[in-house]
């Protein structure tokens, strides 16, 4: 009888551990991004975060008219590419995007950045987040 009971012991700790160290694999591939977040204005923002294995840029804005091109880029900081890239023509009034990186790198650093093209050639307007760390 005691054997039995020191087997059942032994099992209540095996199976505790083990689900303990699930937990602790779930709780690293959750905490595996850090940083990102907000950088510009009230009209003009480029945002970065991570969630459910994805990275995703978003950009903010607030026009007056949409008489411009606005560009979204989320850069790959690590291997100095673009990782996403999209333009399209800006909006009246408060407008947000997102877009979606479905296959992100670990340990690479992510930076989404908003440009704003205006008519006539005459340069653009850009934001950038802070770094993403994933």
């Amino acid at each position: 009888m005691f054997v039995n009971g020191v087997r059942k012991t032994a099992v209540a700790l095996l199976g505790t551990a083990l689900v303990a160290g699930l937990g602790l694999a779930g709780a690293g591939s959750a905490a595996a991004s850090s940083g990102g977040g907000c950088g510009g204005t009230d009209y003009e923002r480029a945002c970065v975060s991570a969630g459910n294995g994805q990275v995703t840029a978003q950009a903010y804005s607030n026009f007056g008219n949409g008489n411009c091109n606005e560009e979204v880029i989320l850069w790959d900081y690590t291997t100095g590419g673009r990782a996403l890239d999209t333009t399209f023509p800006c909006h009246s009034g408060e407008y947000t995007y997102s877009y979606t990186l479905t296959n992100p790198s670990g340990g690479h650093d992510y930076k989404a950045e908003v440009r704003f093209y205006w008519p006539g050639g005459s340069g653009y307007d850009y934001q950038l987040s802070p770094d993403l760390f994933y």
